[in-house]
């Protein structure tokens, strides 16, 4: 807020919340007092600056600049890749994390279940929001006694950012004599991440867990001619609506 004294000196709020009683050090006096002044508000408020992250359309009231860079989708995230230093916006560190580091890429529809075929020996996946191209890091890691976690998060600085997501993760028992299909099944909210090639899945909070008898081995066999295994792994994406995201 903008202060100014019955003088007409002016000073900014942190400045007159230093001076001993509110009284302006400029009148000659002494006994000039600041009050607000609203009219010079208004006309400070609406200097607008654009948001320094790369990307990002916004331009917001210079005050709330560094509010904004909390919450803004376009914030940067991090490479982790072992000497790599790369930072950038969230669709910029999909690209570079398929075209550096060969991490494939998959497109996926909210609200609807996609089929993915998860190498055990591959530890991430990018996955893309059909409508908003929003960047999801799939992590797949050993347990151990040939068991295999699975974890998904966002992409993004903030988990304050809207839009949030909920995310079903499930693999079927692929059994030939199994008359009722048997599952294991995660639900969770998704949690954001700055650092998404740092995420491992059994170090997450909610994950899911695949047992070996669920994993199938895969259409090609591995460069020593040993069949390597697969998580055949289906996901659901949900957006979650301002009023559903009020009730988490």
């Amino acid at each position: 807020p903008v202060f100014q004294c019955k003088a007409g000196h002016l000073a900014c709020g942190c400045c007159v919340a230093q001076l001993p009683c509110g009284q302006c050090k400029a009148c000659v006096d002494g006994g000039g007092f600041f009050d607000p002044c609203p009219a010079l508000d208004a006309v400070v408020s609406s200097t607008r600056v654009e948001c320094p992250n790369a990307g990002c359309p916004r331009y917001v009231t210079y005050h709330e600049v560094a509010e904004h860079q909390t919450t803004c989708p376009h914030a940067p995230c991090r490479c982790t890749e072992p000497g790599c230093g790369y930072v950038g916006a969230p669709q910029a560190l999909a690209g570079h994390l398929h075209t550096v580091h060969s991490v494939p890429v998959r497109a996926v529809q909210y609200g609807k279940a996609s089929q993915l075929r998860l190498p055990v020996s591959a530890p991430r996946l990018v996955l893309l929001g059909d409508d908003d191209n929003r960047v999801f890091l799939l992590s797949v890691g050993a347990l151990g006694a040939g068991v295999t976690a699975v974890s998904v998060v966002c992409a993004r600085a903030s988990a304050a950012t809207r839009p949030r997501f909920a995310c079903k993760l499930w693999v079927n028992l692929e059994a030939a004599n199994c008359g009722k299909e048997d599952m294991v099944l995660v639900d969770m909210h998704m949690r954001s991440s700055s650092s998404p090639g740092a995420v491992v899945a059994a170090g997450e909070p909610t994950f899911l867990t695949v047992p070996p008898m669920y994993l199938v081995p895969a259409a090609a066999a591995s460069g020593d001619g040993a069949a390597s295994m697969e998580v055949p792994l289906h996901i659901r994406i949900d957006k979650l609506s301002p009023w559903s995201d009020a009730l988490v």
